[in-house]
């Protein structure tokens, strides 16, 4: 009896473990796509679109904000093939895009 209900619960987990979704198992979700900053946009807007930064750089001109892309990838075991992306946005003296670009 004891081994009858052992395979009975066994069958009832692999059973379990092959149920699907509705969608047969497809995944239909699709990554956002993030758009790119228009010059003229202004620190708050960009701070909206993107959110903070912790690297600033002030300078007579203005300032540069630089968003690290994939820094989660550096601490990866044994990915030698690690670049880092950045997207970089140039502010002129009035705290609007004066020029952006990214690196990739």
């Amino acid at each position: 009896m004891k081994y009858t209900m052992i395979a009975l619960l066994g069958c009832a987990v692999l059973i379990c473990g092959c149920a699907s979704d509705k969608d047969g198992g497809a995944k239909t979700s699709q990554p956002q796509q993030e758009k790119n900053p228009e010059i003229g946009m202004t620190k708050e807007q960009v701070l909206a679109m993107y959110g903070k930064t912790d690297n600033i750089q002030a300078s007579s001109e203005g300032e540069t904000w630089i968003y690290h892309l994939n820094m989660g990838e550096a601490f990866i075991p044994f990915n030698f093939g690690y670049r880092p992306k950045m997207r970089i946005i140039d502010f002129d003296k009035d705290g609007k895009i004066a020029h952006w670009s990214y690196s990739n």
